[in-house]
């Protein structure tokens, strides 16, 4: 079929949207309408060629829509369901069959690659190939292929999917990172680094499961009064405090239990370490390509931890369906972080997004409030 979809060709050049040719649904595939996507660091990231993406590629891992078609051997969604799109795992390898499916040993295929796990690319445009299945869902698309592994059914919920799409990936690395991979108790502080849609979702996070203090630090202070009202006890502008760390140590002489960076910058990391009490634990979800020069004598004496964290540690759509109860029950209010464009202003949401202007730009099609 032909489909609307923006396509990124060239690294750093502007996401060109017109007509690709999407391939019929195999037999284990599910043919999606997709009303709602989500933009993430990761899509500019990738279409400025940051990322191992082989272009040409459609891009968005944030989707939500109604399903069209399945194929033959599709049992858990039918025509008719409204779902979500989740990055995509092979769901057979060691780390999947343990379940911790953000670190499927297939993403690079899977996820960057944007193709099948046999190879196939899903899509052309004028008979050249296009790779339509970035984090097996390239939802920057009105229709998109995605499979029963990364799909979740919402026919409970009555939310609108421009709200709901902000889950799949953003919000549900910083959320993870805080209940999953951090494990922050009530009794125990958090420092969030960064305040953008990922460091907001580890606030609210944080919140939900009664951590009294709460630190958000950022650079833009609209930002930081947004997460106050999100739940941090304490902000940081680093406009006025240049050394974060330091100020930090203001807050808390003895430093904080945990520290989560989101920004993926060096120095942010770095004063995101420093802000470590004794036996404390400091995890980062970003920073492609950075280093960082890390004092090991110190983190040996304080007991310190520095832990990557891949998708906030979520297991398969488990997490996602808990968060999607989180958000009804009012616990989680992604809405006050989204705003929507329809996708012939793409180009413009990402540049909105890269500024700081927009903290979760949400691309909308026909009926997304459905």
């Amino acid at each position: 079929m032909r489909t609307m979809a923006a396509l990124a060709r060239t690294p750093g050049a502007p996401l060109e949207v017109g007509e690709i040719t999407l391939d019929d649904p195999r037999e284990d595939e599910v043919l999606v309408k997709v009303l709602a996507a989500g933009i993430c660091h990761t899509d500019l990231s990738a279409a400025a060629g940051r990322l191992p993406v082989r272009m040409p590629i459609v891009l968005g891992h944030e989707g939500a829509g109604v399903v069209v078609q399945v194929g033959s051997r599709v049992s858990a969604v039918k025509p008719g369901d409204r779902v979500l799109l989740t990055p995509d795992f092979c769901g057979t390898c060691r780390q999947c069959r343990l379940g911790a499916t953000t670190y499927c040993e297939r993403t690079g295929q899977l996820v960057f690659g944007g193709t099948r796990l046999d190879g196939s690319t899903k899509a052309s445009v004028d008979g050249e190939p296009v790779r339509a299945g970035f984090f097996g869902q390239s939802s920057f698309s009105e229709y998109t292929l995605a499979t029963e592994r990364n799909i979740l059914p919402v026919a409970g919920t009555t939310a609108p999917l421009a709200h709901l799409a902000a889950l799949t990936c953003g919000v549900s690395t910083g959320a993870g990172a805080v209940l999953n991979a951090l494990q922050v108790r009530p009794e125990q502080s958090l420092a969030v680094f960064g305040t953008g849609t990922v460091g907001l979702a580890a606030v609210m996070a944080a919140k939900m499961v009664g951590v009294r203090r709460i630190v958000a630090v950022d650079r833009h202070p609209i930002r930081l009064e947004l997460a106050r009202e999100l739940g941090a006890t304490h902000v940081i502008d680093t406009g006025v405090h240049a050394d974060a760390a330091a100020a930090v140590h203001d807050l808390f002489p003895s430093g904080v239990d945990r520290t989560f960076d989101s920004t993926g910058v060096p120095a942010v990391l770095g004063a995101a370490l420093a802000s470590l009490g004794t036996r404390g634990i400091c995890g980062f979800v970003a920073g492609t390509g950075a280093t960082l020069p890390v004092d090991l004598g110190s983190m040996l004496i304080k007991g310190a931890q520095l832990r990557g964290i891949m998708g906030g540690d979520a297991t398969g759509l488990v997490f996602l369906a808990d968060l999607v109860t989180a958000y009804e029950d009012g616990r989680l209010p992604v809405d006050r972080l989204v705003t929507t464009y329809r996708l012939d202003r793409i180009n413009q949401a990402f540049e909105d997004m890269r500024a700081g202007r927009t903290i979760k730009p949400v691309i909308v099609f026909d009926d997304a409030d459905r």
